[in-house]
């Protein structure tokens, strides 16, 4: 059979690949690392892949949420929380181990690692009780002088674990009994959420040990209409909200905090229509005053973990609705970038990341292949 000019074409292609599939390849080099870009652009973000299948083999993936790429890793323990430092360019891992995989002794540890390569620099030991839980920013916090780093512990007795990042050393621990969680004022202290319905605010001194502590009447409706823990610091107040959608900011500008007039998300009418916040972290700030929230339609108790179809974009000086966005793909978590016209990062029930122009509302991309169960998405800020 004759073969026509473009078979001859092809088969001249074939052999010349052929005879060149054996040449050899230069050695590569061993070791090979790169170095990131330092300090960190603010449209990069660490997304947290719990592995819910297999919990004690988490991971935080580094991505630049605007090129896409994919820029490292950092491996993570069971239950795993994540603190960082601009000023000292480390990540803050706590995790628990335990010696035999699943069970034998266990550890629990705040990992240290570098941005620039993201090497594990330290480990600092923890006491074996920090709090083991799905995804929580507020379970450690880093004060706002950048001094301290504070890991809550719940074994089942309430403290919290204070650690020195200059000596990267444990010098303290305060005991919080009926209380919970980690909230950081402006100074070198922090608050806690109390059963009671009340907080206490407890002021560090230079060596991280308690100097005060001030409690503060009710203003949290637990039977009734208690609020999410989850919750967003804008300039000097951290905006709390009901699980029916009310709004209450707590200023930690002074020496103690100041509970502020709450505000509504919704309208009566969309009250009516049972318009409730949702998702696993459906909020996200801005430091221009903007707030964002994943909101649902039909809500009802228990639906504050529920997907959110929508997030809608208030400002925390009007309490004003400014864009609600129809999103592409419902949202577990959200956070917003630190660039000054801030973009919205969701972490989607399909497990990618989704990014939208924060104003706007416009869809821009979506970041595929983040792990077996992303959840959280925080921003590097």
């Amino acid at each position: 059979m004759k073969l026509n000019s473009g078979w001859n074409a092809a088969l001249g292609v074939l052999l010349f690949a052929a005879m060149h599939s054996h040449a050899e390849l230069g050695a590569e080099k061993i070791p090979n690392v790169l170095s990131l870009q330092t300090p960190y652009p603010p449209h990069y973000a660490m997304v947290h892949d719990l592995a819910f299948g297999s919990l004690i083999d988490a991971s935080f993936g580094l991505v630049d949420t605007r090129t896409r790429h994919f820029k490292g890793m950092l491996s993570a323990g069971q239950f795993a929380s994540l603190n960082h430092s601009v000023k000292r360019q480390k990540f803050y891992v706590g995790e628990t181990i335990h010696t035999r995989g699943v069970r034998g002794a266990r550890q629990d540890i705040i990992a240290v690692y570098d941005f620039a390569n993201l090497n594990l620099v330290a480990e600092i030991d923890l006491p074996p009780k920090r709090m083991n839980v799905v995804n929580n920013q507020s379970s450690s916090a880093i004060t706002a002088d950048d001094r301290f780093l504070l890991v809550f512990n719940m074994n089942p007795a309430t403290s919290v674990t204070v650690i020195d990042l200059d000596s990267e050393q444990v010098v303290s621990e305060i005991q919080t009994p009926g209380c919970s969680l980690v909230y950081p004022d402006t100074r070198r202290g922090f608050f806690t959420l109390c059963g009671n319905g009340g907080l206490v605010h407890i002021r560090l001194d230079r060596k991280g040990q308690e100097a005060a502590r001030w409690a503060s009447d009710v203003f949290n409706d637990i039977d009734n209409d208690p609020l999410s823990e989850k919750a967003e610091l804008i300039d000097g107040v951290w905006y709390f909200v009901t699980y029916g959608g009310e709004v209450q900011p707590v200023d930690v500008r002074g020496r103690t905090p100041k509970m502020l007039p709450r505000w509504w998300l919704t309208t009566e009418q969309q009250r009516a229509a049972n318009w409730r916040p949702a998702g696993w972290h459906g909020k996200a700030g801005h430091q221009r005053g903007s707030l964002w929230v994943g909101m649902t339609p039909d809500g009802y108790n228990g639906s504050h973990k529920d997907p959110a179809p929508q997030v809608w974009l208030f400002d925390v000086g009007s309490g004003e609705v400014q864009q609600k966005i129809e999103l592409r793909t419902p949202a577990l978590s959200i956070t917003a970038d630190a660039t000054e016209d801030p973009r919205l990062l969701v972490v989607n029930i399909e497990g990618a990341l989704d990014v939208y122009d924060g104003g706007s509302g416009e869809y821009q991309h979506t970041i595929y292949d983040l792990g077996e169960t992303p959840y959280m998405v925080y921003a590097i800020d």
